[in-house]
């Protein structure tokens, strides 16, 4: 009994076959780019708590001395002072911190979406190179038992060398192909373990489970809802703050304050008085800078209509490579794999049996390759266009 509980709760066990579910938990767990942005979303908020706060008041002492033709003795000023914001500028700043608070959220939002979909990608091919690791080495193995059997035949006729070199031909691609597969294979793992900073040594990847078809026209509609969207919505709204600060910074700020003196000699004297300073803007009163803001908002307005029309190109475009990588899985089914393997089972029997010569088993070789490829690679294109289609519009993994 302790034996089995110390199988299911090894982490070693665990740390070695991960699902897809698994392995995006552990990226946005450890994710320095989700992590970057998390710290970008606390500054925006420490600064949105700092532009709410009222300037520091100005504490001024003066000491002397002050002397008549009688008499002298010391004399002190001191006077406080408020500086207080023109009305509106204060709200103006407090807004434009808001808009860049929810630009950092959105920032955040993006950057887990970006790894999540990464992995998600990644993974599909890891998985899928890591089946067809398994049919590559099947393949060569069965190949080199028709070598062995080729090979073990003294009295081999001028047909029979010429069918053997072809297999031997046929061997050194299939182990130039395994060579670049696990090459591939080794680098999608290393790329996914620095990911998430994990250590696992294979994928479960659902492909049995693809999801549902999509549809176009409400991709297009959710534009403005995706985070892009969201980001054109606020810098609009932000370019209009712009023009109200400039206009409003333009505007004096006002320092209202308290005055005391005192006068050491006789009699006593003590002084009181309060005062308001005030800029007026006679030269500089903000022109040049509002027509920046508002020459800004219209280039902001100019670069969001490019972008939209650019989304929408992308879903057309992405749209087109989800339907045809729908018409591939659709072509060459998961089911139909056990159906293509034993067509080279059976051209294998009849090329050992003398039924066929090499050149036609080379043949039969070559598609049942191909085909088992495109069981797998197929698929691996269909999570790949799915990914760009709802990673454009802020959508998760679909899983």
């Amino acid at each position: 009994m302790n034996l089995i509980i110390f199988i299911i709760f090894s982490p070693f066990v665990f740390s070695q076959v991960l699902t897809i579910r698994d392995i995006i938990k552990m990226a946005e767990n450890y994710s320095p780019q989700i992590r970057g942005e998390s710290y970008g979303l606390k500054i925006s908020e420490a600064q949105l708590r700092q532009s709410r706060i009222f300037s520091n008041p100005i504490f001024t002492l003066q000491t002397g001395s002050i002397k008549s033709s009688t008499q002298s003795g010391a004399v002190a000023d001191l006077s406080v002072n408020q500086p207080l914001p023109w009305p509106g500028k204060r709200g103006a700043r407090v807004l434009a911190q808001k808009f860049i608070l929810k630009l950092s959220e959105l920032s955040l939002e993006e950057a887990r979406l970006e790894v999540s979909h990464r992995v998600y990608v990644l993974s599909s091919e890891l998985a899928a190179l890591q089946e067809l690791q398994g049919h590559y080495a099947e393949r060569k193995r069965r190949f080199g038992l028709i070598e062995k059997s080729l090979k073990s035949r003294p009295l081999a006729s001028p047909k029979q060398k010429a069918d053997r070199d072809l297999i031997e031909s046929q061997i050194n691609l299939m182990e130039k192909g395994m060579i670049d597969l696990v090459a591939r294979k080794e680098s999608l793992l290393w790329e996914l373990r620095t990911l998430t900073n994990g250590t696992f040594d294979r994928v479960l990847f659902p492909w049995d489970s693809l999801p549902a078809a999509l549809n176009k026209d409400q991709f297009l509609t959710l534009i403005d809802t995706s985070p892009s969207g969201k980001r054109m919505k606020i810098q609009r709204d932000l370019s209009e703050n712009k023009i109200e600060q400039a206009r409003l910074e333009a505007r004096p700020d006002f320092m209202v304050g308290v005055n005391y003196r005192q006068e050491n000699i006789a009699p006593v004297n003590h002084f009181y008085h309060g005062q308001v300073s005030v800029v007026i803007p006679i030269i500089d009163y903000g022109q040049h800078s509002v027509e920046g803001a508002r020459a800004e908002k219209m280039r902001t307005n100019a670069n969001h209509h490019f972008e939209r029309n650019h989304m929408t190109s992308l879903i057309h475009q992405y749209f087109a490579e989800y339907e045809a990588s729908i018409k591939s899985v659709e072509v060459f089914k998961l089911k139909n794999l056990r159906q293509v393997e034993n067509k080279f089972y059976d051209a294998e029997k009849s090329f050992r049996k003398g039924f066929i010569d090499a050149l036609t088993f080379l043949q039969v070789d070559s598609q049942v390759h191909e085909n088992i490829d495109n069981i797998y690679l197929s698929r691996v294109e269909y999570v790949i266009a799915l990914s760009k289609l709802n990673l454009l519009v802020g959508r998760e993994p679909q899983i």
